[in-house]
């Protein structure tokens, strides 16, 4: 090979949020992953991250290595600046192998296929490292598991790759092509420390209704808490206060989150933590060893104050079980944010009015709405097929409404509203004047189309 480095893998989104919003912002841990399994078989890998620079800067820099082969990832709200990328790296005459990866193309590898040459499917260690190898090897890519492309008659290909079962086996992330430097700064601007993404769990085991988990799918894998522990250390000695462990369910298996927090404790490693949980596997006992290790925060995806809501969402729990478990994080301790949706399909003025008044009594540090997101593969996506009126978000936190529902989307960025303003009275001590509030734009939602 003649290129400068054999693969370059791209993380095409572009921060460009107003100056207000603190979003958590992290390096792309998955082509990390993707790096450090093609550096330990010999091949030379580079990572281009978009956060901290304008399109065209990336693009000259990509062109500048002239790599071999280009790896894009690609999330709903990236597509276009993914298309974008490879467009202008495919109209070269030293045109790279072009490979999409990611949630986006694995859940709809047709949308890719026109601009890009293959889509790697789900998990993509194993696959891109056979990938890459072959085509390095100037062989077919015909053949290969884990990945959709077109055949000489146009038509689409793919065959799905047997999940890794051992994730201890691969090699922890290449930090070291992180811009790490620069997500520190971000970080201690916006929020007052550095904090990275651990992931130690990959799948979910749960089916909610509007969940897509196109990359690690259903099925539940752990990583040891050795091995956890080992990569914490190597984050540590980067600079980073703040570990995000990333997984779906955190606590799904309270032993081994058990032996991991004995272990951060008897290493006397100092840093702080967040993570996602279930109300659902969660218990006092445990939020207290949690808090003992450094866990600062914990977030519950509640997403409705109304059981037959959760039901329908296939959530598997209840209301109750839902405040026993932030009231129990509170008592050991630790900041809880809370994340709602209003408006999903089949819900009524009642239960969006009743989820409302939930989330908005609960002692929560921090409270988040939005509107249901029809994800491709989703059981929501299926019941809103025939509905859908716009194509995708474009960027985070965009929260526009896809579909034709019982509610516009005013009515709903209303009931948000309302939610955040009876949060804050309550959070700061005006319950009286949050019950005010609330009774007033109670009739004024109602009102509303």
């Amino acid at each position: 090979m003649s290129s400068r480095t054999d693969v370059l893998l791209i993380y095409p989104y572009f921060h460009r949020e107003p100056g207000w919003r603190k979003l958590w912002l992290f390096p792309p841990l998955g082509l990390g992953y993707l790096a450090s399994v093609l550096r330990e078989s010999g091949i030379s890998v580079s990572i281009l991250d978009g956060t901290f620079m304008l399109p065209e800067e990336l693009i000259k820099r990509a062109q500048e290595l002239s790599p071999g082969v280009v790896g894009i990832y690609c999330m709903v709200t990236m597509r276009d600046n993914a298309l974008k990328v490879a467009r202008a790296l495919g109209n070269r005459p030293d045109k790279p192998l072009l490979v999409a990866g990611g949630p986006f193309p694995t859940s709809e590898p047709g949308k890719f296929l026109e601009d890009f040459d293959v889509v790697v499917l789900r998990e993509g260690e194993q696959t891109m490292l056979e990938l890459v190898k072959r085509h390095l090897a100037g062989k077919e890519l015909a053949g290969i598991k884990g990945i959709a492309l077109m055949d000489d008659s146009g038509i689409m290909k793919m065959d799905l790759r047997e999940y890794i079962e051992n994730i201890d086996s691969i090699p922890h992330p290449a930090r070291d092509l992180f811009e790490n430097r620069k997500y520190m700064k971000y970080w201690e601007k916006k929020f007052g420390y550095s904090c990275t993404p651990v992931i130690t769990t990959r799948g979910c085991p749960y089916n909610c209704d509007y969940c897509a988990r196109p990359v690690f799918g259903n099925h539940y894998r752990e990583r040891s808490f050795q091995d956890v522990i080992g990569e914490v250390e190597e984050v540590l000695e980067l600079g980073y206060g703040r570990v995000w462990f990333s997984d779906d369910v955190f606590t799904l298996n309270k032993e081994r989150i058990m032996k991991l927090c004995n272990e951060i404790k008897r290493r006397r490693l100092v840093f702080t933590w967040d993570c996602l949980c279930r109300v659902d596997n969660v218990d006092f006992e445990l939020f207290k060893n949690m808090r003992e290790a450094g866990c600062a925060r914990v977030l519950f995806g509640i997403e409705s104050g109304d059981n037959g809501v959760l039901s329908m969402l296939n959530k598997r729990f209840t209301v109750t079980e839902a405040q026993n478990a932030v009231m129990m994080a509170k008592k050991a301790g630790i900041e809880v944010g809370t994340f709602f949706m209003v408006g999903y399909p089949g819900e009524t003025e009642e239960t969006i009015l009743r989820t409302i008044r939930f989330s908005t009594r609960l002692p929560s540090d921090y409270l988040s709405y939005t509107l249901p997101y029809p994800l491709p593969g989703t059981g929501l996506y299926k019941k809103l097929e025939d509905r859908l009126t716009r194509d995708e978000w474009k960027m985070a936190g965009h929260n526009l409404l896809m579909f034709r529902g019982d509610f516009s989307q005013v009515k709903l960025r209303f009931a948000i509203f309302k939610g955040i303003v009876q949060h804050k009275l309550r959070k700061n001590g005006y319950a009286r004047l949050a019950d005010g509030f609330e009774a007033v734009t109670d009739n004024m939602f109602k009102m509303l189309r």
